[in-house]
């Protein structure tokens, strides 16, 4: 390394104080850094001799920051939102981790898992009872012994073998008499020229049938109806999916959660109700102890409306209150539908 003395501020030029200068020079350059990375060439080494290392990482970090971005919004979390949102389902709070998720499932899991368990303890100590019981022996042993006896006694009775006897010679007296039929068919010569005009026939009418389609498939009148036929039968096979997905969580009687039928709204069988919603349209049916209409504007009721208990007769509100008729409630006078109002 060459070094010259700035003019004017050192005039000690001994090699001492030269050397002195330069490792000061070098020891404010390489400052605090360990001995692996106190040289340009140790540096270099340690970014991978990449000359555009930043950049590198820069790419690095935006292609990682893109697959974050996807598990985030496939997991249905905002960008940058600290908790896993708002759930549908009542058993899970809201506004919790991922860990907070994870953990309540967990613990339903080993809920479920314990009541099963004990259920199955109960069922096999039942059925250990049962088994330790000498009634339940007895019944068996009773049952067991019936049968043979009643077995033993149609096999030692000689009606039994008689009819058996019968009804194996009857088959092979039915068996023989079709033999004789078909070989008779097969001989006779009529019966080869009726198959074979048989067999003519059918290839005649194959081949009209066969023009016939051709001019049917040409035909865009046919294509039209083909089509909305098959519309039709697209339309069914989604009501029958509807209906099969509802049908199974209906058939459970632990089922709470909702069935859900896209934006035609969900199903939610709830304690001793049955919900049918409409969440976009704020309307719906609640079918339990009683019958609840709710909708957005009004409700319609189409065709006869028919009371079978029928409606307590009074003259107005002060008499149906009298007969028992609660506010809001239905009752007639004659022939008019009144609501009691107070």
């Amino acid at each position: 390394m060459t070094y010259s003395v700035p003019a004017g501020r050192y005039g000690d030029t001994s090699t001492a104080f030269i050397q002195a200068y330069i490792d000061q020079a070098i020891s404010n350059v390489v400052g605090l850094a360990p001995d692996t990375l106190n040289s340009l060439q140790e540096l270099s080494a340690a970014l991978g001799d990449d000359p555009a290392f930043f950049a590198t990482v820069a790419a690095q970090v935006a292609e990682l920051n893109t697959d974050v971005v996807d598990v985030v919004s496939a997991m249905g979390i905002p960008e940058n939102d600290s908790t896993m949102g708002t759930f549908t389902a009542s058993v899970l709070p809201d506004s919790v981790t991922l860990k907070a998720v994870l953990e309540a499932f967990a613990a339903a899991w080993q809920t479920a898992k314990d009541n099963i368990e004990t259920e199955a303890a109960n069922l096999s100590g039942r059925i250990d009872t049962l088994e330790a019981d000498p009634t339940t022996q007895t019944v068996v042993d009773n049952l067991e012994t019936a049968l043979d006896g009643r077995l033993d006694t149609l096999e030692a009775d000689p009606t039994t073998q008689t009819l058996l006897d019968a009804e194996e010679t009857a088959r092979e007296n039915a068996d023989s008499a079709i033999e004789g039929r078909l070989d008779t068919l097969e001989a006779d010569p009529t019966t080869q020229t009726l198959l074979d005009a048989e067999t003519t026939t059918r290839a005649n009418a194959d081949s009209l049938l066969s023009g016939r389609l051709d001019v049917l498939e040409a035909d865009p009148t046919t294509a039209a109806a083909v089509a909305a036929v098959q519309a039709d039968v697209d339309q069914n096979e989604s009501d029958a999916d509807a209906a099969l997905a509802l049908k199974a969580p209906l058939a459970d009687p632990t089922f709470t959660g909702d069935v859900s039928f896209g934006s035609l709204g969900r199903v939610n069988p709830s304690g001793n109700e049955l919900k049918f919603l409409n969440d976009a349209m704020s309307s719906g049916i609640v079918l339990g102890n009683k019958i609840t209409l709710q909708a957005n504007s009004e409700v319609e009721l189409f065709g006869d409306v028919l009371f079978e208990s029928g409606l307590t007769d009074a003259a107005d509100d002060i008499a149906a209150a009298a007969a028992g008729v609660d506010v809001n409630q239905l009752y007639r006078n004659g022939s008019v539908v009144m609501i009691r109002v107070s």
